[in-house]
């Protein structure tokens, strides 16, 4: 229709690090859950609690790692300088879900949260 404009969205993936900043690996890797046995323990008997926890240490609310912990992993992730992609945020978590959440809570600890 003539006089209309036209409106694009362009959605861009979360970088790490900002412009020119340097990324890191984790700290620990998905399967690396008896680098932390405490951790492991407690995802294991308790990974809803865990998950709880996780999500009130990244200042999202308790149902957050229920529902997005796809999107809690990224947040995790950019914010920190962390290298990786929305995709495998997206696959780990859905494949993985208790070592990812055991994963997030030791990069937590080692970043004193």
């Amino acid at each position: 229709m003539e006089g209309q404009q036209q409106t694009v969205v362009v959605v861009q993936q979360p970088v790490a690090g900002g412009a020119g900043g340097q990324l890191r690996e984790w700290n620990d890797g998905v399967f690396s859950c008896f680098s932390d046995f405490g951790s492991c323990i407690y995802g294991y008997f308790c990974i809803h609690c865990l998950m709880c926890n996780v999500s009130t240490r990244l200042g999202e609310n308790c149902l957050a790692a229920h529902v997005a912990l796809p999107a809690l992993r990224t947040k995790l992730r950019v914010a920190n300088g962390i290298e990786g992609g929305v995709c495998n945020d997206w696959c780990c978590s859905q494949c993985f879900l208790p070592c990812v959440v055991c994963q997030m809570d030791r990069e937590l600890k080692h970043l004193g949260r």
